[in-house]
């Protein structure tokens, strides 16, 4: 029997590829085989932080190698991201990111990397509401009433940020731009100084987790005016949300894991399903709770989803806005 040249590069060249292939395969299936990295976008100690840990204490039931935490904070999450995006794609380098990562491409003149193209979505993990505060001195109670002050006043008063182009700045100017509010931007270095400033009265306004602020509501320090989730908080029952004033507006916290983009997805399906099934267990159910966190755990396709609609309205109001870092 004859055999042509291209009969015979048919048979050669599959069987080359499955030989190619092999080593790759035998690594996804032996994954993981030693410690996974998750990069987390802020300091030890904070709220981001301390998630990332719960999350990695759950995942250590759900794989046989321990998930290590590496803090790598700095320009409102930019070192961290950048650090995953040029990261190895090898199923050991996890990007543990918050509301930043939406933001962060449109803050910067240029990031350094490409959030559709350098990042494969992996999961949802939690989502959180913020929480509207003013200061009680001003003898207001709801948002509505805030509203009606402001307007009567444009450019006397002012609210707080934990710093330019953060999570708990450009909620603020999409809710002052929805009203039709004129107030004045101070920006702080972190949440506890934003608060500090609202408590003292050197400001009116600002945004916060609900978890910082409860025992501050609790005492009268502040006055809760909405939330920015759809549905109201399960902590604070009897307060709006803030799209019960301004219509359809949402803004909810949230957490998820990212990995680099050539990560196979064979691994990114392992892990996804790791932390949906860590984000069912009890335990772990109770402590995202205590810190009023809803817990989630989603699809790589869902997650896909939901960022891209946080970046069309991230892109909204910071171009509005014109809200820009120094690179």
């Amino acid at each position: 029997m004859r055999f042509s040249r291209r009969s015979t590069l048919a048979a050669v060249i599959p069987a080359a590829l499955m030989l190619a292939a092999g080593p790759a395969a035998k690594a996804q299936d032996a994954w993981p085989d030693r410690p996974i990295r998750f990069i987390v976008t802020s300091a030890a100690g904070g709220g981001i932080d301390l998630m990332a840990r719960i999350l990695a204490d759950g995942l250590s039931r759900q794989l046989p190698k321990p998930i290590v935490i590496e803090n790598a904070a700095g320009a409102g999450g930019l070192v961290a991201t950048r650090l995953v995006a040029k990261g190895e794609p090898d199923g050991y380098t996890f990007l543990f990111q918050g509301p930043g990562h939406a933001a962060l491409p449109y803050i910067h003149r240029n990031p350094g990397y490409d959030v559709n193209k350098d990042f494969a979505s992996v999961s949802l993990v939690a989502t959180f509401p913020l929480v509207l505060t003013t200061n009680p001195k001003l003898g207001v109670k709801t948002l509505p009433e805030f509203i009606a002050m402001v307007k009567a006043k444009p450019g006397k008063y002012t609210f707080g940020s934990s710093g330019i182009g953060g999570a708990s700045h450009i909620p603020l100017e999409a809710i002052k731009e929805q009203a039709g509010l004129d107030m004045v931007h101070v920006p702080y270095r972190g949440s506890g100084a934003t608060s500090a400033a609202l408590i003292a009265g050197e400001i009116d306004l600002t945004i916060d987790g609900l978890a910082p602020q409860v025992g501050n509501i609790q005492t009268g320090r502040v006055v809760p005016l909405a939330v920015s989730t759809r549905e109201r908080a399960g902590q604070l029952k009897d307060v709006a949300t803030i799209g019960e004033t301004l219509k359809g507006f949402e803004y909810p916290m949230w957490v998820a894991v990212f990995a680099p983009a050539k990560t196979p997805k064979a691994i990114v399906d392992k892990m996804s399903t790791a932390i949906g099934n860590a984000m069912k267990d009890p335990a772990i159910k109770k402590r995202f709770e205590d810190l009023a966190v809803d817990g989630v755990g989603s699809s790589p396709a869902e997650l896909d989803k939901f960022v891209q609609d946080q970046l069309a309205f991230n892109k909204k109001i910071i171009e509005s806005a014109n809200i820009k870092v120094s690179d």
